[in-house]
């Protein structure tokens, strides 16, 4: 690393010191020629300039992961569900009187991405409408899944 940075200096000395030995001339002038603080300044503009673009490496990175994290978040957003709640002709799906009330049967469930997975077997509860009810168990024994059967999140 230390070599090349002293290697590009000593080139950019040594290129800019030939300039001024052979007194090229400014681009556009007749009679102006480079000057040592010329070549000084040009010098340390490319080393700045490229210092600059390669600190911008690590912000693509980012810029991209950005990129794809929007195209999954947009994948979730444009998804249609295999549930149709205005479907009339599924059994079950529209009660004739709505109560409030939320009965489960005997519920088997296993997640569609992980199938050897068992979470719900032979589930059964009521929450009855206007009251208070508490979903207790360990990690992984399904009580999020319940909330999200209700939401209708799974069929």
């Amino acid at each position: 690393m230390f070599s090349a940075f002293f290697a590009f200096y000593g080139y950019a000395l040594y290129f800019g010191g030939y300039i001024r030995w052979n007194k090229w001339l400014l681009e556009g002038e007749t009679d102006k020629y480079y000057t040592g603080g010329k070549v000084v300044s040009i010098m340390f503009c490319i080393v700045f300039g490229a210092m600059m673009i390669s600190a911008g490496g690590p912000a693509m990175v980012a810029i991209q992961q950005g990129r794809v994290a929007m195209r999954l978040a947009l994948n979730v957003i444009d998804k249609t569900t295999d549930v149709d709640p205005n479907d009339a002709s599924r059994k079950g799906l529209l009660p004739e009187n709505a109560t409030g009330e939320i009965h489960f049967e005997k519920v088997n469930f296993r997640y569609p991405t992980r199938p050897d997975l068992h979470v719900l077997k032979d589930f059964t509860c009521t929450f009855e409408a206007g009251k208070t009810t508490a979903l207790v168990g360990p990690s992984g024994s399904g009580k999020s899944t319940i909330i999200q059967m209700i939401e209708r999140f799974y069929k």
